[in-house]
């Protein structure tokens, strides 16, 4: 028997884990295992690294002053800090500046909802309620996240698949 669609897929690579990202960038039911959930944050953190340190030290051949800050749905922003200094409109950086601008503009905005809903089916899998993604509204409450994610996968998560359990499913997992 297949595992359906909403179940986590433990141990899965790097290719399985952001194929299964994309498929269910906007679905908040089901699970996601810890490697599918990690393997996001990997490719997640290395964006981030990217796009806001290499490619600025490049176009401005120095580092940028910048604070990442580092959420459970990935790279969420960064803070008290410059990418670039100023860049005068008739160097012909300026051009590569505007489009790695709206590069890094559009990566956020197509990976920040299904980051969310990733970080949400990580505590599904956990047997976690993915209210506890609100978490990230307090101060210590992004790296809280974060610890929850590294938690094991839980038999009673298969509750937020949305698929009823056979009998014999409830009795194996010691639900009544």
């Amino acid at each position: 028997m297949e595992a359906p669609s909403t179940a986590p897929l433990p141990g899965a690579s790097l290719r399985e884990a952001l194929a299964r990202f994309a498929h269910h960038a906007f679905r908040l039911r089901g699970r996601a295992s810890r490697s599918e959930y990690w393997w996001w944050m990997l490719v997640s953190s290395s964006a981030a690294v990217v796009l806001l340190f290499v490619v600025p030290a490049l176009l401005d051949a120095r580092l940028p002053d910048v604070q990442v800050l580092l959420h459970p749905f990935g790279w969420w922003t960064w803070q008290q800090g410059s990418l670039l200094g100023p860049i005068d409109p008739a160097d012909p950086a300026s051009a590569l500046v505007g489009v790695y601008l709206w590069c890094s503009a559009a990566w956020w905005l197509v990976t920040i909802v299904p980051g969310f809903t990733v970080a949400v089916r990580r505590l599904h899998d956990s047997n976690l309620s993915g209210w506890w993604t609100l978490l990230f509204l307090l101060p210590a409450g992004g790296f809280v996240l974060l610890l929850l994610a590294l938690r094991r996968s839980r038999p009673e998560g298969a509750r937020f698949d949305g698929t009823p359990l056979t009998p014999l499913e409830r009795v194996r997992m010691g639900m009544p």
